[in-house]
């Protein structure tokens, strides 16, 4: 529970699914948290699930793209707060097409949230954290950064950027003793081993179940990931624990990127 008492930390994209559950490990873990987002209805529902646990953290509106409003977050953090130790870049989205499909717009708008808004968060708090002695930055990648994937051409693109900024980021940001890392989750649902309202909306009950009980089923942990994994292990990344890791792609997701699995004398990849 003391683990960050002592650390400030910002959290993009803490209104939903791995920003929330990220915002709740950490406010768990005794860290004073700020969390941003465009949701207000998120953000209640983050604030409620933290005053459920008797936790509690702050929360500031904010676009990612735009570079006054991190300004302007960032003043309103030191402000209030002193200092800032940590940032997890987490706001990104996703646009699934064929690669006939997707247009300059869709790659454009993939790089402008995922690899410039983080980009942006790493400009205006490197030596902010620096100044403060020290501390942590965390893109949050995927393993499409690590691996190709049909109809995700230009999600893989971005996120591949997110992975390289992170670690040339950690090049410069040493001298500060600002460490910087990339996590790169696995297949993820909010309810565990349930298909989320997502999937459902794009593959239907069916084809959602089919999907959930394929990634178990080749997956060698045996079971789909959970917003929780992560922000576990963002706790480490963030803590003194890991003061001597930086420049990393740590890779949560059950083992799917080991290699190939073999289950009931049949060879998966997927």
């Amino acid at each position: 529970m003391t683990q960050l008492a002592d650390k400030v930390i910002l959290v993009t994209g803490g209104t939903s699914g791995l920003g929330r559950a990220t915002v709740i490990a950490l406010a768990a873990a005794g860290a004073t948290v700020v969390f941003t987002g465009r949701s207000e209805a998120g953000a209640a529902e983050t604030l409620r699930r933290l005053r459920g646990s008797g936790l509690q953290a702050n929360y500031f509106p904010q676009d990612v793209t735009n570079e006054a409003g991190w300004q302007e977050v960032v003043a309103k953090i030191i402000d209030e707060h002193g200092t800032c130790h940590g940032l997890i870049n987490n706001a990104g989205v996703s646009r699934l097409q064929p690669v006939d499909r997707l247009t300059a717009d869709d790659v454009e708008f993939l790089l402008r949230v995922n690899v410039e808004g983080m980009f942006l968060g790493i400009k205006h708090t490197m030596n902010v954290i620096a100044a403060a002695g020290g501390g942590a930055i965390i893109n949050i990648s995927a393993l499409n950064a690590l691996r190709g994937s049909p109809n995700a051409t230009a999600y893989c693109l971005a996120k591949a950027g997110t992975t390289h900024l992170a670690r040339a980021a950690a090049l410069e940001g040493a001298a500060g003793k600002v460490r910087v890392n990339a996590v790169h989750p696995g297949v993820l649902f909010e309810e565990g081993d349930k298909p989320s309202p997502g999937a459902i909306a794009l593959f239907g009950a069916k084809g959602a179940q089919r999907f959930v009980d394929h990634h178990i089923e080749t997956t060698p942990l045996h079971r789909l990931g959970h917003p929780q994994d992560i922000g576990r292990a963002i706790v480490f990344l963030v803590s003194d624990a890991a003061k001597h890791v930086s420049g990393v792609s740590l890779v949560v997701d059950g083992g799917r990127m080991a290699g190939e699995f073999v289950h009931h004398g049949v060879a998966s990849q997927g």
